[in-house]
C-alpha cells in the first residue's frame, strides 16, 4: 500500500469537503431566491359582517386608543405631554367629562381624536367610549359616551373593511393565495417577503367578507435547502482529514528501518 499517495488523496478530499457548508451558503446567495417566507402564517376565514357583537368584540381594539398606553415609552414618545394627557383622558372616561387649558395636552388630544374614534382607560373589555372635543373660551372640553356594539361595528365596517376590487393587484394576489390556502385546509399561508398583505383586516369579495389574520408563527431561519447535504459533506471532510493524518503516521512508522538483534 502506498501510504503517501493514500494520505495525500484523503487530504485533498478533506480540504475540498470540509468547507461544504460555506459552499452551500455561497451558492444560495448566487442562485437562491431573492425573497424568503415570513415566519407568520395567515388565514382568510368567512365572517358575518352583519354581526355587530362579533365585529365589536374582535376589532374594537383596532379603533380604540388606550389611555393607559401613554405610560409606555414607545407610545409616549409620539406625544408632547403623555402623562397629563393620560390623566385627562382617564378623567373623561371615568366621569364623562374633563377639561384642560394645557396647549401640549390639547395637541395630544387632537392627534388622538384624528386617529382613533374611541378611547378607553386600560382595556376594551372595560368599555369603549366615543371621544368628542370642543373648545369653550380657552378651555378644551373632553366628553366621552360609552359606545354600544352597533356604533363600534359601524366604525369597523367603515375603517377596517375594504372591497377586493379596491385592492392593488399585488394585494389581490396575496389575498387570493391566503384564501386558497385556507380553503385547502392549510394552517396558515406564509407570505413571501415581496407579497404585500392588505392593511385592512376585513376583505369583501363576491358578497362574502373574509377576516384576514395571523393564525400561527413558526421558527424559520431561512437556511438554504442544501444545508443538510453541506453538513454531511463537511463531516466527511473532517473524517478524511483525520484519516489522512492517521495514514501518514502509519506510513511513516512503517517506513522506519527495522533494527535486528545481533549475537
Amino acid at each position: 500500500m502506498n501510504y503517501r499517495r493514500t494520505a495525500l488523496a484523503l487530504l485533498v478530499v478533506g480540504v475540498l469537503l470540509t468547507p461544504s457548508v460555506g459552499y452551500v451558503f455561497a451558492l444560495d446567495d448566487v442562485t437562491g431566491p431573492d425573497r424568503y417566507r415570513s415566519s407568520s402564517g395567515y388565514v382568510a376565514t368567512p365572517v358575518d359582517a352583519s354581526n355587530d357583537t362579533f365585529l365589536a368584540d374582535r376589532y374594537a381594539s383596532r379603533v380604540t386608543f388606550r389611555a393607559d398606553s401613554l405610560r409606555y415609552r414607545h407610545v409616549a414618545t409620539d406625544y408632547d405631554a403623555p402623562n397629563a394627557t393620560r390623566r385627562v383622558l382617564a378623567d373623561a372616561v371615568d366621569t364623562g367629562r374633563a377639561t384642560t387649558r394645557n396647549d401640549s395636552v390639547r395637541a395630544d388630544l387632537a392627534a388622538i381624536d384624528d386617529e382613533y374614534p374611541f378611547v378607553t382607560n386600560d382595556s376594551t373589555r372595560d368599555g369603549v367610549y366615543d371621544l368628542r372635543l370642543s373648545t369653550e373660551a380657552e378651555t378644551t372640553v373632553v366628553r366621552t359616551t360609552r359606545a354600544n356594539d352597533s356604533v363600534i361595528a359601524d366604525v369597523v365596517r367603515r375603517d377596517l373593511s375594504v372591497s377586493y376590487e379596491s385592492l392593488p393587484p399585488a394585494e389581490q394576489a396575496t389575498f387570493d393565495a391566503i384564501r386558497n390556502a385556507t380553503e385547502h385546509g392549510e394552517f396558515g399561508y406564509r407570505l413571501w417577503s415581496d407579497e404585500p398583505v392588505p392593511d385592512a383586516p376585513l376583505v369583501e369579495k363576491q358578497g362574502t367578507t373574509y377576516a384576514v389574520w395571523v393564525n400561527l408563527h413558526v421558527d424559520d431561519f431561512n437556511f438554504p435547502d442544501g444545508l443538510l447535504f453541506g453538513l454531511v459533506a463537511s463531516a466527511l471532510g473532517v473524517v478524511s482529514l483525520v484519516a489522512a493524518g492517521l495514514v501518514a503516521v502509519v506510513g511513516y512508522v512503517r517506513s522506519l528501518p527495522v533494527e535486528t538483534a545481533t549475537e
